[in-house]
């Protein structure tokens, strides 16, 4: 009985050390797993975004053992490095994936009832950030069509003004 409890004295520390130690570690993969869940659904209507990017670059780490979760994701990175779809059918080929894998993510991580396919792909964009954007992607396109037909650009410099002089007379 003595030993049982001098090992139970031992051990007790430790076992708590590791409970915690895990605990701890499951709280921060859970945080990783939401703030990459956040992004994508902040930044949906923008995927471009360094953020965005940087959640989708992370959910084989974080989501290392959801295989349903990395199969979408390796199907939307495919769907994404594919030159084919750059046009409006494949924009919204990649949009619906995209859109499948949040949906995907919401699930595993307990939110499968509560938020649906439907609530993901609804997305608010004011008229005035579209507007905005699209004004401009017109300045961009039309300055670098400029910059590509101009063979140099002249630039001279400013004289310093000459001090009038007065003449005496």
């Amino acid at each position: 009985m003595q030993i049982a409890n001098i090992v139970a004295i031992i051990l007790s520390p430790l076992v708590a050390v590791l409970v915690s130690v895990w605990l701890q570690n499951r709280k921060e993969r859970r945080q990783q797993q939401l703030w990459i869940l956040g992004t994508l659904i902040g930044s949906r209507s923008d995927p471009l975004t360094p953020e965005n990017i940087r959640a989708l670059n992370l959910i084989d780490l974080v989501f290392h053992d959801k295989a349903k979760v990395r199969q979408l994701w390796r199907e939307y990175y495919e769907m994404l490095n594919n030159e084919g779809l750059n046009n409006p059918t494949g924009w919204q080929q990649r949009s619906n994936k995209n859109i499948e894998l949040i949906t995907e993510i919401a699930k595993v991580l307990g939110y499968g009832k509560a938020i649906s396919h439907l609530d993901v792909s609804r997305v608010y964009t004011p008229a005035g950030v579209w507007e905005q954007f699209l004004k401009n992607r017109e300045l961009q396109e039309e300055l670098l069509r400029v910059l590509k037909s101009t063979a140099r650009i002249e630039v001279v410099p400013k004289t310093a003004a000459t001090p009038k002089v007065q003449k005496d007379g």
